[in-house]
This record gives C-alpha cells, structure tokens and sequence, in this order.
C-alpha cells in the first residue's frame, strides 16, 4: 500500500510540473486522493534476547563474503549508527588519535561524535591497508 502512496505522490509531481512547463492543465492525480486506505506503518523486529544476539554476532564474525561488508557488519554493532550513515563514512571524517568519528547526521544536520572503541579502530585499520 506504501508504494500505491508513493506512486499516486510522484504523479502529483510530474502533474505540477506538467502544469508549470504548459503541457497540462490540471492534476488528474487529485481526483485519486482519497481513494487508497492509509498505509499502516509496520514496526520491524528487534533482537532483544541475549542469545539471539550473540547467534547474530557470530553469524557476522563467520560471514566470509567481501571485505567492505565484512567491516561494515563487524563496525554496525560497535557504533550504533544507521546503515546510510557508516555506508557514507568518510576517512576524513575518523581520528585515530582521538578514536572518534565526527560526522553531519544527514537527517537532522547536526554534528555527531562516535567515540570508536579498540575493536572498532582494528576494524578500521584492516580496511584501510
């Protein structure tokens, strides 16, 4: 349902611009709105239970595939970031000295400091060789 929302929004957008640029002359788009049921928002499952968790954490340590998602499955647990955010890191952005990583939270602007563990800068420098 999520998609038909979507869908029915991006046809509004290309309505307007059709508007603005003269190749239309009104939204046909609007006179859908209302017509779908409102998408219900699913929650997505956590693992709250300690030995769930520590299956996971040595699923990710067995995890043979290439070396870029193995550092990053490795780094997930150790920073607590969202995936777009460590997918986006930049070594600019990391201390070794200070064993932080400062970057700009894209969804809210602001600056935010990870403080990185031992394990996380050992992550660090085995991808970086």
């Amino acid at each position: 349902m999520e998609t038909a929302h979507r869908a029915l929004g991006n046809c509004g957008q290309v309505f307007r611009y059709a508007i603005a640029t003269g190749r239309a002359e009104r939204d046909l788009s609007a006179d859908l709105r209302g017509a779908l049921p409102p998408a219900k928002g699913e929650h997505f499952a956590a693992v709250t239970e300690p030995k769930q968790v520590a299956e996971i954490l040595r699923a990710i340590d067995g995890y043979a595939g290439s070396l870029i998602v193995r550092c990053a499955l490795r780094m997930a647990p150790l920073v607590f970031v969202r995936p777009g955010e460590l997918r986006k890191a930049e070594w600019a952005d990391i201390n070794f000295d200070t064993a932080e990583w400062r970057y700009i939270v894209t969804k809210t602007d602001s600056q935010h400091i990870v403080p990185l563990s031992r394990q996380a800068l050992e992550i660090l420098e085995e991808f970086n060789l």
